[in-house]
């Protein structure tokens, strides 16, 4: 018969092949001990041992390492008194970037993602976000948490089951595969546990909220004299919510904001484009309702309506309108996690060791946003919750129909609880072949199900309904308009039958406080869709050298070889609710706007690949060479999505003594475009635009800005002169867009080197230094530009003909921005440089204690980002989020059964605006805005061993109880201020 074989299928088939065939030319020798799952931590003291180090399969001492890795253990982990991951990790200069619960809470969402993103923790390697950070469990891919992309939920990690976390920096794609070009962070879990331990913890701020609730058992038990091993695990985490009025410095009456000045009399007269206004304030809405009578405006209560001070930027400060401070809701989620994990082995012989890893995790995050609206309520005249007054004055200027803009702080917000539960398993055989080869075959699936709970919508039918209010002539009272007659209604009914029996209850809405709470109960709903994320992985590989059959002066020449297959799913089902726009005006997005659409989405993509590996040491003890080698890795993918990709690294490391060793690596990775990017179906987004053609911000861009937006601002009809965002009835409000994906992109491209120094000098015991520079550059990068950094590009080039403005939608006559579209392409780059400073320095003492110290500091030296070719570079460096120098250092001092720990994290001010509005532009803003506090956290923690086994712990972050900037929840630290802690932990048997 003709073979039918594809060419990845004898790729694959090719790689095991090697696996099967290599007894047949490994010799034997001596016995060879096995080379350990684990990872080496490259800055602690050398070791003999040969290990896998995280960036390779191949076994070698860890001081031979030739990519820079930072380790952090379990008991830094603890001793930070964080039971969220993420926010420990934050602290390493190269994940400062990461995204953890703050930055899924209220309003924000990663990427922004409308549907089952609260709660998530995203680790960001070098700021170039997460889907460019491989995340790795024992050296093996992690199904993703985030819908449509290959991104890793660190809160489906077991806080207590890590051994050890390694963050690597740099191409690690011929290794790994895909998604590595920033760098990888693999997490090393505990095996062979032998006995039970347990650790709980209890936190709360030093305002009395934010609490945290943590607790870990485990228990192992080794048997058949050490080769087998089974250990289960179960932890729970759970923490309360942070709104933001918990803060009193965040609250209305305190809160300071940078807005446009209007008062701005130009260059050189001593006022600045930007200033700070307090008691700011959304203008043509309040919580009573704002009502146009004949000119007059009043609140929804009757009385007048005051509209304050125009302070700029399409704001006001003081008056009846609704406040900013507060509006959008949570600064943190309310968690709850639960975690089941099983892992077990059992070696039957040398050639055949058997392993499993199972677990279970379902975490559940609820957060509010911002509040519901009428925008605008229609009311007839014979509605009874009208005030007289309101009801006179309009029948003396022949209104019949009155119209209420108001915002319902006194409704329940807008919420998301999303329910993800994780699901994974991994089979896993290893064994030796000969003396001189092992191989290693696995399979892991992976799964993740999320359940999306959007809270309090309304039904447009029933809201309708409940505010057309008339008085029931039997009664006397206040009831619904459908409920005597059923025809009455003003949109087609889905949620209920209009008439006597539907229910309807009559909602007031003129006043503050005034709702009926079963009204409002009757007419909205919590409405549920889902989604399923999966992973597939099998892997076969085989390791060793060829020492059977010749070695070179430094050694062996070592190997790794194999193939893998992998298959990713991701689905999305909205429930009918969203996909029939069965929701009231704006609590989804702008149902008025054909082009907004909620759609289910689909996509999958496989990818057959090979891969290889190969350690030559050239010199090893000689003079001036205690260790010379180098070493290469490459790794060909065939996607069935954007066809074949290639990787490599070249590295090499040189000891002339043992206490200096120099390292280097140049690789190239990639990045396939996720599903996500390919395949979205159009769908809603929505954003807070400051648009770059306002009067005000004319001068903050290209020198081609200022003429592009007079010649855009008049093409639609409108006058240059008065567009400013005080005159845009929009100016304070969200924008909604559509975003979809993009199924001709192309797989992005990195290019990394990396070159540095480790010392461990023998005169000094236990200390190790390192220092290691790195310089990615990232070509055809897939960008989904930011909806005002489209909005500025348009205007930012040489022309108005170009893919910005075309994606950028104006409202003919005013020429004010009412809708865009996003959608990746392969059009961006990027380019970071920087280094890494490693020092671990252990001193043990005969009286005075064992003094363990560690610091790790970074300096970015660049980041930036071209956003198209031929668009202005963006330097990045000292901007939000992105300090040019940053450090942790953490001293612990142990002695007898009290050990003491310390850790400082610091970091530089960033600057507050971009450095193209205020580098040429000396009246942009005052000195003392310009740029953001230094960040300065000092965290402590005492520890008691009190019998054996047993210990209790107590500690304080943010012990000087630090405070964002003016204008900021987050920079540079969190709103949440002085937190304590206290916990206990037990460990018996082996």
């Amino acid at each position: 018969m003709p073979s039918h074989l594809s060419p990845r299928a004898v790729l694959l088939a090719g790689a095991l092949a090697c696996v099967v065939a290599a007894p047949a030319w490994a010799q034997s020798t001596a016995p060879a001990d096995a080379a350990p799952d684990t990872t080496a931590d490259t800055t602690g003291a050398g070791a003999s041992e040969d290990v896998v180090v995280t960036g390779s399969r191949i076994a070698r001492p860890d001081y031979e390492a030739p990519n820079p890795i930072v380790s952090f253990d379990s008991d830094r982990i603890q001793q930070s008194g964080n039971t969220n991951v993420t926010t420990f990790l934050q602290r390493v200069p190269a994940l400062t970037t990461s995204l953890d619960n703050a930055d899924s809470a209220g309003p924000n969402r990663p990427d922004n993602q409308l549907y089952g993103a609260a709660g998530l923790n995203l680790l960001s390697l070098r700021g170039l976000g997460s889907a460019r950070t491989l995340v790795l469990v024992n050296g093996r891919r992690h199904v993703s948490g985030q819908i449509d992309t290959a991104a890793v939920d660190i809160n489906a990690l077991p806080t207590d089951l890590i051994e050890r976390v390694d963050v690597l920096t740099g191409g690690a794609s011929a290794v790994y595969g895909a998604d590595g070009v920033s760098g990888v962070v693999n997490f090393i879990l505990k095996r062979d546990f032998d006995g039970v331990a347990g650790r709980t913890q209890f936190g709360i701020s030093e305002q009395g909220d934010a609490g945290n609730r943590f607790a870990s058992l485990m228990a192992g038990k080794n048997f058949a004299g050490g080769r087998g091993n089974v250990t289960a695990y179960y932890e729970y985490n759970a923490d309360d919510p942070l709104q933001n009025d918990d803060r009193s410095f965040l609250r209305r009456q305190n809160r300071l904001y940078t807005v446009s000045n209007p008062a701005y009399a130009g260059p050189g007269s001593g006022t600045y484009q930007q200033v700070l206004a307090g008691d700011l304030r959304y203008p043509g809405g309040s919580p009573a309702g704002v009502i146009d009578i004949g000119g007059t405006l009043y609140n929804g209560d009757g009385s007048l309506y005051d509209p304050g001070t125009d302070v700029g930027g399409g704001f006001v400060s003081g008056g009846s309108a609704t406040s900013v401070a507060g509006y959008v809701g949570d600064l943190l989620p309310k968690t709850e996690r639960h975690a089941v994990n099983l892992l077990t082995h059992y070696d039957f012989s040398d050639a055949f060791q058997l392993s499993l890893e199972g677990k279970f995790v379902q975490s559940t995050a609820t957060t509010f946003g911002g509040f519901t609206g009428n925008y605008t309520g229609d009311f007839t005249l014979d509605n009874p919750f009208l005030p007289t007054n309101l009801r006179d004055a309009a029948l003396a200027n022949a209104q019949r129909v009155i119209s209420s803009n108001r915002n319902n702080t006194d409704f329940p917000r807008l919420g998301e609880s999303d329910r993800r539960r994780t699901w994974r398993g991994v089979i896993a055989a290893t064994g030796a072949v000969s003396d001189h080869a092992r191989y290693d075959v696995s399979y892991t699936y992976g799964q993740t199900d999320v359940r999306i709970t959007k809270l309090n919508d309304r039904w447009e039918d029933r809201y309708y309904a409940a505010l057309d209010v008339v008085t029931d002539p039997s009664t006397g009272r206040p009831t619904c308009r459908s409920n005597l007659n059923p025809a009455a209604v003003q949109v087609p009914t889905v949620s209920f039958t209009p008439g006597p029996n539907s229910g309807c209850l009559p909602i007031n809405t003129f006043g503050v406080n005034v709702t009926d709470p079963a009204a409002l109960a009757w007419a909205t709903n919590n409405n549920v869709s889902s989604a399923r994320v999966t992973q597939s992985v099998a892997s076969a590989a085989l390791t060793g050298d060829f020492g059977a059959l010749f070695a070179l002066p430094g050694g062996p020449v070592k190997f790794a070889l194999g193939g893998e297959y992998r298959r990713e799913t991701s689905r999305f089902d909205p429930n009918s609710f969203l996909t029939g726009e069965q929701w009231y005006q704006y609590d989804e997005g702008n149902k008025f706007d054909p082009t907004f659409v909620i759609s289910p989405s689909r996509g999958a993509f496989d990818v057959w690949e090979v891969f290889g590996e190969v350690d030559v040491p050239l010199l090893r003890d000689r003079p001036f060479f205690e260790t010379l080698s180098v070493g290469a890795a490459g790794r060909y993918s065939d996607y069935s999505t954007i066809g074949s990709t290639k990787a490599y690294q070249f590295n090499g490391i040189w000891a002339p003594v043992r206490d200096i060793s120099f390292r280097g690596s140049y690789s190239q990775a990639v990045r396939a475009p996720n599903i996500g990017e390919l395949f979205a179906p159009v769908g809603p987004t929505n954003n807070f635009f400051s648009d770059p053609c306002y009067v005000e911000n004319r001068n903050a861009g290209t020198s081609t800005r200022a003429a592009n937006c007079v010649a855009l601002v008049s093409g639609l009809g409108a006058d240059p002169a008065t567009f400013t965002a005080a005159n845009n009835p929009d100016a304070a409000s969200l924008i909604n867009g559509a975003r979809s994906g993009n199924p001709g992109l192309k797989e992005e491209t990195a290019r990394t080197w990396t070159a540095g120094t480790v010392l461990r000098p023998r005169f000094l015991p236990g200390l190790t230094i390192s220092a290691d520079w790195y310089d990615i550059r990232l070509d055809d990068a897939i960008s989904i530009a930011d909806a005002n950094t489209i909005a500025n590009l348009c205007v930012d080039q040489p022309t108005l003909d170009n893919v910005y403005c075309a994606a950028i939608r104006r409202r003919q006559g005013t020429g004010y921005i009412n809708g865009y579209t996003v959608q990746p392409q392969n059009v961006a780059r990027f380019a970071t440089a920087g280094l890494d400073l490693n020092i671990s320095y252990v001193l043990r003492t005969a009286s005075a204690g064992t003094f363990d110290i560690r610091f790790v500091g970074g300096y970015l030296n660049k980041l930036e980002q071209i956003a198209t070719p031929g668009a202005q570079v963006e330097d990045q460096v000292d901007q939000f989020n992105r300090p040019k120098y940053n450090l942790v250092f953490s001293p612990t001092w142990t002695l007898g059964e009290v050990t003491l720990s310390y850790n400082l994290r610091w970091a530089d001010g960033t600057r507050r605006f971009a450095k193209l509005t205020t580098d040429n532009n000396p009246d942009y803003a005052p000195e003392s805005l310009l740029r953001y506090k230094e960040l300065w956290q000092h965290d402590v923690q005492v520890q008691v061993a009190a019998d054996e086994g047993v210990g209790f712990y107590a500690g304080v972050n943010n012990l000087a109880n630090q405070r964002p900037s003016v204008d900021s929840v987050d920079q540079p630290i969190a709103s949440l201020g002085r937190y304590f802690y206290a916990g206990a932990k037990v460990r018996f048997g082996a």
